[in-house]
């Protein structure tokens, strides 16, 4: 064989060889959350069995979890920035795109008294806001975004459509000397404003259902005027460490002044007797995804001031 039939060979062998790569990477796409193993949003449970292609899923217990990804179910989160300078407000727009590439308009159904939920964390968790964005008449969502440090966010947009809730995600960068803190030990109590909130979260398990309450009180006294925010006494966020997995759990409305009144009404009181007892506290419901540890952030409503505290918890086995 000569010389010229030997490098035309050679040629041949490295097109096929590029060719394949080619065509195996077409095949994968990164917003699919299939793909990536990506999960839904915390609020919707799920199927844990195989998935589509017969491959098991990455987790085998708890429920399906949101934040992951930029896409998911055909839904896609598109902002127009995503580079910040710190410490300067800027007008922070995005939109929601279906599987069509359309901009969705008016598909999106009110949870929690909004129709979107904007969350903007720091990675490090040190950072974070609760932010409710206006919509335009063309479905383009904007907010004043001011991030007050260097590091990297990860923005989160909670919103339902026909039933189901879904959490997109996507990171915006803020350049500079950026120092992350790291993750505050696991504790039972934290304050703001004069504000003193203890939580209660005894025996978390991964998989199972947990209730989480927070007892709120100032100067050593119950705190019973709490206000209504978002339709309820407190809204509570869940961050897992390591991916920031979202989970957004659900209110246990007016549970414990449900159970007093029954009591009450069993001895003969006046329904108005023991149901204070237990006023100052928010509760919630939560179905952790996995074992770890995860940062918590709830918000609540006093004096016309809305409030955060923030506390790290240890989920087991």
């Amino acid at each position: 064989m000569n010389a010229t039939v030997k490098l035309t060979a050679f040629a041949l062998v490295l097109g096929l060889v590029f060719g394949g790569a080619v065509l195996a990477g077409a095949t994968f796409d990164p917003t699919d959350p299939e793909e990536t193993e990506m999960s839904s949003h915390g609020e919707n449970g799920g199927d844990h069995g195989q998935s589509d292609n017969g491959a098991a899923p990455a987790e085998s217990a708890g429920p399906v979890v949101g934040g992951l990804a930029v896409s998911q179910d055909g839904y896609t989160l598109e902002t127009q920035q995503n580079l910040f300078e710190s410490g300067t407000p800027a007008r922070f727009s995005f939109v929601i795109t279906d599987d069509r590439g359309q901009t969705v308009r008016e598909e999106f159904e009110p949870e929690h008294e909004r129709e979107l939920h904007l969350i903007v964390v720091r990675r490090d968790t040190a950072i974070y806001q609760h932010l409710h964005p206006r919509k335009d008449d063309d479905g383009t969502w904007s907010v004043q975004l001011t991030l007050p440090e260097p590091g990297v966010y990860r923005a989160y947009a909670d919103f339902s459509i026909d039933g189901t809730g879904r959490t997109l995600a996507t990171d915006l960068f803020v350049p500079g000397d950026f120092r992350p803190e790291p993750l505050p030990e696991a504790a039972s109590s934290d304050f703001d404003g004069g504000y003193d909130v203890e939580l209660r979260a005894v025996g978390a398990k991964a998989g199972a259902d947990s209730e989480l309450s927070f007892a709120v009180t100032r100067a050593g006294q119950p705190v019973e005027d709490l206000e209504d925010y978002l339709g309820a006494k407190g809204h509570l966020v869940a961050l897992r460490e390591g991916d920031l997995a979202y989970l957004h759990v659900h209110p246990i409305a007016d549970k414990r002044d449900a159970q007093a009144e029954d009591e009450d009404h069993v001895h003969g009181k006046d329904s108005g007797g023991d149901t204070r007892t237990h006023a100052n506290e928010i509760s919630f419901a939560a179905t952790f995804p996995s074992a770890g540890r995860f940062r918590l952030f709830l918000q609540f409503k006093t004096e016309g001031e809305i409030r955060t505290v923030a506390y790290t918890t240890e989920v087991s086995r």
